[in-house]
């Protein structure tokens, strides 16, 4: 079921919420069974107006609350 959810998002932009409180902005390049994601042009949103460029991340599974289609 999430596989599914995740697969229909490969290749778009998509926003991560961690257990940290970080927000990852970026495109979802793949991911795997542990929900561990690689973005693409991602960047930490620090307020509705900063955000920093962060490249090419590998997220842990384990440290994900949410991802969202934009």
């Amino acid at each position: 079921m999430i596989q599914s959810e995740l697969n229909e998002m490969a290749g778009k932009i998509v926003m991560v919420k961690l257990r940290d409180g970080t927000t990852v902005r970026g495109v979802l390049k793949s991911f795997d069974q542990h929900m561990n994601l690689l973005l693409e042009d991602s960047e930490e949103i620090i307020d509705p107006k900063t955000s920093v460029k962060r490249g090419m991340v590998m997220i842990r599974g384990d440290t994900v609350l949410f991802v969202s289609p934009l």
